[in-house]
């Protein structure tokens, strides 16, 4: 696992992959992009780098060694604050494969050969969902919150 140093507020992402080149072509990739991007070999190492890192979206092969792309999500959606964005990103084209990817919780999967605009779109779309969707969490805990006061202060003045 290789990282370059985490710069404020910008997006971190895993790249796991077991093809040494093509985490390298990913890497060059999305830090032409102005991505972070922290890499792993397998399954294994994204999960024990995940509980430290926090990334903002993985991308993540299907085939590996070991723990493999759909049993690596399947185990990252166990964690109960995972709602990181997971891109398959496979030589799988098959229909079972697509299906087995969203059935253990990728959000969206994209076939090897890559198409890097594609890439670069599909990354951009998912950090944005991601951010749209802890806006969302934060929005409707302060309305909760302000629910509970609100319901507190007319329990007091029916009294």
């Amino acid at each position: 696992m290789s990282t370059h140093p985490l710069q404020k507020n910008c997006p971190l992402i895993f790249v796991v992959d077991d093809d040494k080149s093509m985490r390298m072509l990913l890497r060059v990739a999305l830090e032409q992009e102005g991505y972070q991007v922290l890499e792993a070999q397998d399954g294994a190492a994204c999960l024990a780098a995940y509980q430290n890192q926090k990334p903002d979206a993985i991308l993540l092969d299907a085939v590996m060694p070991g723990i493999d792309g759909f049993a690596c999500c399947t185990q990252l959606r166990t964690l109960t604050d995972s709602t990181v964005p997971v891109l398959m990103i496979t030589v799988l084209d098959d229909p079972d494969s697509v299906e087995q990817a969203f059935a253990v919780g990728a959000t969206d999967y994209i076939t090897k050969p890559i198409h890097w605009a594609v890439l670069r779109h599909r990354v951009r779309r998912l950090l944005e969902q991601s951010r749209l969707y802890k806006q969302l969490e934060s929005a409707n805990l302060e309305l909760e919150r302000l629910a509970s006061i609100v319901a507190r202060y007319k329990g007091k003045n029916l009294q």
